[in-house]
C-alpha cells in the first residue's frame, strides 16, 4: 500500500509538498531566532540611550 502510494503521482506530489513545508519551517525557525536577538539588542540600545538622556536632564536640573 505504501509503495503504491509513493509510485502514484499524487503520492509524489504530497511528498514534495511535505518537503517544501519542512524546509520553510526550518528557515522560519532560524530567522525567528536571529530576529529575536536583533530585537533584544535594539530594545537594550534604546533603553540605554533613554537612561543617558534622563541622567543628563537630571544633572542639568540641579535638584
Amino acid at each position: 500500500m505504501l509503495k503504491q502510494f509513493l509510485r502514484e503521482e499524487e503520492g509524489q506530489s504530497t511528498v514534495e509538498y511535505l518537503l517544501i513545508i519542512a524546509v520553510v519551517v526550518v528557515v522560519v525557525a532560524a530567522m525567528g531566532k536571529k530576529m529575536q536577538d536583533g530585537v533584544t539588542r535594539l530594545t537594550e540600545s534604546i533603553m540605554n540611550k533613554m537612561v543617558k538622556q534622563a541622567e543628563g536632564m537630571m544633572s542639568k536640573a540641579n535638584f
